[in-house]
């Protein structure tokens, strides 16, 4: 099963974005990275239909937020959109074996191998960077917690050691009133007058 690709021109992807055949030629060269596109005769663009989300997250960022080229590259990369190779025409002599102008223009798997390797690392180096900060926030949220924790056991210790005085005090009133008691009780009776 082959797959083929469908190229659409300047005009017909400007129509679905809505912009003018040179905005999307401008963009094309701008945001070159992450356009699949060929010059063909007479400076016509043919465009990969699957760039067309592309032109359309440009020109909403540039329409909606009014963002500057450098921030919407920027911003590409973080939301993830896939970046092209751009594969130099070379014009082979032809002495060269049709083996060679048979793969001119294909990417060597090594390489494609070695992107893919590069683009994994990245993205597992922005996974950790985002989890290195889920995790101190975390981890600060738990101290606030304990402090939070240990602060409220000390004032409920306060208030217990308060009420524990308080007992012994009333304890001892009642012990130095009953001795009271006890002590007029027992006397006798020539000593009251």
């Amino acid at each position: 099963m082959e797959y083929t690709k469908k190229w659409l021109s300047a005009e017909e992807v400007a129509k679905q974005v809505k912009v003018s055949p040179m905005t999307i030629k401008r963009n094309c060269q701008t945001y070159k990275e992450f356009v699949n596109f060929r010059k063909g005769e007479k400076n016509k663009y043919l465009i990969d239909e699957e760039c067309v989300s592309v032109f359309l997250f440009i020109n909403k960022m540039r329409n909606k937020r009014n963002l500057q080229s450098g921030q919407i590259i920027e911003l590409m990369e973080k939301e993830g959109f896939l970046k092209f190779l751009e594969i130099p025409i070379v014009h082979t002599p032809e002495h060269q074996s049709e083996q060679t102008q048979l793969y001119q223009g294909f990417v060597p798997v090594q390489e494609v191998e070695k992107l893919v390797s590069e683009q994994v690392s990245l993205q597992l180096k922005k996974h950790e960077e985002v989890l290195k900060e889920w995790l101190m926030e975390q981890q600060l949220n738990q101290q606030e917690f304990q402090r939070g924790l240990l602060q409220r056991l000390d004032n409920r210790d306060q208030k217990l050691v308060h009420a524990l005085r308080e007992i012994q005090e009333s304890k001892k009133e009642i012990a130095v009133s009953i001795q009271k008691e006890k002590g007029q009780q027992q006397k006798k009776w020539w000593k009251f007058w």
